[in-house]
């Protein structure tokens, strides 16, 4: 009972919840992290699940160090097998360990931007196009998000003649990928969510790996890690997501909003649980942002409370760029 008893009673039910979907709209500064990493010291420790048992996806690697840390020292080092990273990370880990059903070598090369611009501007040499009529990473940025949306070379549709080149390009560059036994990060979403589609019998196993799945920043998710997180959730169904639709900031890297807003449709018996104490700000920043969010028609209504002080006046400053 340790885990929780420094809790408030909000965070306490989100760590307790651990039966079906849940959706934890968590508010700015309201412990989102601390409840992540306290619900599975919980599953590990009072509920007695494996770590092995558990998978926890974060979006950056500087995130994922500070979680695991922070449950290896709850834990006394108690957690390990425990899957916790980045989607690019796992999904790594899995087409390295199931790569001869995609018909690749398990020891694919990953490509960074800079990789993937260099080849980019390759395949354009490669079909006589000129680089500064149809600049690389124009060209890359809407094939980064046809993958996202889980849109191969060979589907992607194009309306207009910009898009015409692009998906000769799209098709080139895959060309040059595979001759390099190389994968691009969206290629690691896109290939594991593939892999699991065309081969039931790995994501068989993978589902009966995970019992219980959590996932953090869910508004910044796009349509290739949703898919992956139902297809891996299908069986058991103890998927916990956190998240909150005013914090969604990554709409120019394929984060779709809506995969937070529609959880309670693809789970309809979703557990929803807001955190709407603020530890981190005074009375008069968060009245201020409240009011400046509640605009917004895409999103989930809370109110956002704390028992800081009311703090100083907001100054408003008028400058001629974000330098000034």
């Amino acid at each position: 009972m340790d885990i929780i008893e420094d809790l408030n009673p909000a965070q306490r039910e989100a760590v307790e919840a651990i039966e079906g979907p849940v959706l934890v709209v968590a508010g700015p500064g309201s412990g989102k992290t601390r409840v992540i990493t306290q619900r599975i010291a919980y599953l590990i420790k009072v509920v007695g699940i494996s770590p092995h048992r558990i998978l926890a996806v974060t979006f950056t690697n500087k995130a994922a160090r500070e979680m695991k840390n922070r449950v290896h020292a709850m834990l006394d080092r108690g957690a390990e097998g425990l899957t916790l990273g980045t989607f690019h990370a796992i999904c790594a880990r899995i087409l390295r360990q199931e790569a001869g059903h995609l018909g690749i070598s398990s020891r694919f090369v990953i490509y960074d931007e800079n990789d993937q611009a260099s080849l980019i501007t390759r395949s354009l040499k490669d079909l006589a196009i000129d680089p500064k009529q149809y600049p690389p990473r124009s060209i890359l940025s809407m094939i980064s998000a046809a993958k996202a949306e889980l849109i191969g070379s060979d589907e992607f549709v194009s309306g207009n003649y910009f898009e015409e080149v692009a998906k000769r390009v799209y098709e080139r560059y895959q060309q040059l990928l595979a001759e390099s036994n190389a994968l691009d990060f969206d290629d690691l979403l896109m290939r594991t969510v593939i892999l699991f589609r065309d081969h039931p019998e790995v994501l068989a196993k993978y589902q009966s790996r995970y019992l219980h799945i959590m996932i953090d920043e869910f508004q910044d998710t796009n349509f290739a890690q949703y898919k992956l997180a139902n297809q891996l959730a299908e069986k058991y169904r103890n998927i916990c997501v956190v998240g909150d639709p005013d914090q969604s900031i990554y709409s120019w890297r394929s984060a779709d909003l809506r995969n937070i807003l529609n959880f309670e449709r693809d789970y309809p018996d979703a557990r929803v649980i807001m955190l709407e104490q603020n530890y981190r700000s005074t009375q008069t920043i968060l009245k201020a942002a409240s009011q400046v969010i509640s605009p917004n028609e895409q999103r989930k209504e809370k109110k956002l409370w704390t028992d800081n002080d009311e703090g100083e006046l907001i100054t408003i400053v008028e400058a001629f760029n974000e330098q000034e």
